[in-house]
């Protein structure tokens, strides 16, 4: 049992040193496309006898993708490890814990790390977007 905990608490303390306690949104730029050109008309004092003239410029127009990932807090973390320490030591089962703990291990590793796996679903969100048109002047 003894084991099991110190494997938790390893666990524990390496998610506490890797991240803060509030979550954080990360943006990943992912690239960018060209989409229909831009224009527009400047008016410059270049025409006859000094009028104004209309010219049209053009520019590439480009538009970025992103992925924005959520990352979880640490304290949410933590309760999925230790609710998964517990139903891996359902699993072993508490009189082999105690009589064998080597024999208990596989069958406590075997939910533990199956638990976390189904819950580590749960610890990022990923959503992608796509930025409004920017025109490169």
């Amino acid at each position: 049992m003894k084991a099991y905990i110190a494997m938790a608490s390893v666990v524990l303390a390496m998610l506490a040193a890797a991240s803060d306690a509030g979550a954080e949104t990360v943006k990943v730029e992912l690239g960018w496309g060209n989409i229909t050109p831009c224009s527009k008309v400047v008016w410059r004092n270049n025409g006859l006898v000094g009028l104004p003239s209309p010219t049209t410029k053009f520019a590439e127009q480009r538009v970025y993708a992103y992925a924005v990932v959520d990352v979880p807090s640490v304290g949410g973390i933590q309760n999925d490890v230790q609710q998964c320490a517990v139903q891996g030591a359902a699993a072993a089962g508490i009189a082999a814990i105690i009589s064998s703990p080597a024999a208990a291990m596989p069958a406590f590793q075997t939910r533990f790390q199956s638990c976390l796996s189904e819950r580590a679903k749960n610890y990022f969100s990923l959503r992608l977007e796509v930025s409004g048109g920017k025109c490169m002047w």
